[in-house]
């Protein structure tokens, strides 16, 4: 399967012209399909283009749930003209008189622009969606889901409307675990969206996500990081019966080229990048940056390593997540280690407030995990949490 990462033919939006698409959204021509992340700080860093021959199942799992008005079958995801296509049936399954389909990425994902490029099917009665949610398909009522992005959920009854938004979950198991759905007013482009591809996107960073429909963003959903947690979410491709009435035999659901870019680069601990060296680490009762665990060693010389592996080459600010508590280290060594050399802070982690402390601005290469690129955080006194470290791009 041929994949794309660092260079690719494109008609882009350039950052510069984003101000003036959002004043003249309306002069958008439906045929544009081709967009950009919302600045050129952002790089590639995973893309899908369907160019072989079947789904590739070392990259996605299919959808297998049984749903609203239709059972999922791994069946009708198939690949035509380098295209993902989502087709729609009758036929009786699992109590179900339609079958439909999806595909979710098994990588997880966290703060990015995601795109997706989608025709809308015309068949009647049919939810197309384009979203991001921890999962892997075989039901999305499952534990350990706290975030869903619906970059667009189309019924195509009404395919000149875009919903979009959030779904906000407590991670347990059950479909009465929603705590919340600030969601987007519904966006009408001003054309249908079965007639041609269109790019979809959305934006997930530090407290909020903003949605995009050919390069325009035409909203931005608060997500705050001290009420909700910040977990990552894998990328869903889906269309399932959802109202009658109705109807098979029309175009498929089709989506295009998948890409998501990264501008900043988060490590937490227990996620990718994230290791510790050293004895004493335990699991904290307490929560750090976005809600999330805490890992903590009361042994000194004990060491949190968070390395991102960069997807593209620049300066970044760096920063690591200080959360506050009587028995934390005096004089927690703080490394950062880049191409031009180590830069060590000492942070006192009893006193102040918790937040995200500066560790300055340093130069990074592209390149895997590896702590030569990388902060280390080594206990001398008390008890030290390792919660977060953030890379911020700024040239």
């Amino acid at each position: 399967m041929k994949r794309i990462f660092s260079s690719f033919v494109r008609r882009p939006v350039s950052w510069r012209s984003r101000a003036a698409l959002l004043v003249t959204a309306t002069l958008i021509p439906a045929s544009m399909v081709s967009a950009a992340p919302p600045s050129p700080l952002y790089g590639l860093a995973w893309e899908e283009t369907f160019s072989g021959t079947s789904v590739d199942t070392t990259r996605w799992n299919f959808r297998t749930d049984v749903k609203a008005l239709s059972a999922q079958l791994a069946a009708n995801a198939t690949i035509a003209n380098s295209q993902l296509s989502l087709l729609m049936k009758q036929e009786a399954v699992s109590g179900k008189q339609y079958t439909g389909a999806g595909v979710i990425s098994k990588q997880l994902f966290g703060y990015g622009y995601y795109e997706v490029q989608a025709r809308t099917t015309t068949n009647q009665g049919w939810h197309n969606s384009f979203w991001m949610m921890a999962g892997n398909g075989s039901d999305t009522f499952a534990a350990g889901r706290y975030l869903e992005i619906d970059q667009s959920e189309i019924d195509t009854q009404s395919p000149s409307s875009v919903p979009s938004g959030l779904q906000i979950w407590n991670g347990q198991a059950g479909s009465g675990a929603n705590i919340g759905g600030p969601r987007c007013a519904t966006y009408s482009p001003g054309f249908s969206t079965t007639g041609a591809l269109h790019t979809y996107g959305a934006d997930w960073r530090e407290g909020a996500v903003d949605f995009y429909l050919d390069g325009v963003k035409y909203c931005t959903v608060a997500y705050s990081t001290t009420t909700y947690r910040q977990d990552p979410v894998n990328i869903w491709l889906t269309a399932l019966a959802y109202k009658t009435p109705v109807t098979v035999g029309g175009t498929p659901q089709i989506y295009d080229t998948v890409r998501f870019y990264k501008r900043d680069q988060y490590v937490m601990n227990g996620r990718y990048g994230y290791s510790e060296s050293g004895s004493g680490w335990l699991n904290s009762t307490l929560t750090g940056f976005g809600l999330l665990p805490q890992r903590y060693s009361c042994t000194a010389g004990a060491t949190a390593t968070f390395a991102p592996g960069f997807n593209q080459s620049g300066n970044y600010r760096v920063y690591i997540w200080k959360l506050v508590n009587p028995n934390a280290d005096t004089q927690a060594e703080i490394a950062v280690h880049a191409p031009a050399g180590t830069t060590t802070t000492y942070v006192n982690f009893t006193s102040g407030t918790s937040g995200w402390v500066d560790l300055g601005q340093y130069n990074f290469n592209t390149g895997s995990t590896n702590p030569a690129a990388s902060v280390t955080n080594t206990v001398h006194a008390g008890c030290q949490r390792s919660g977060a470290v953030k890379f911020v791009r700024v040239a």
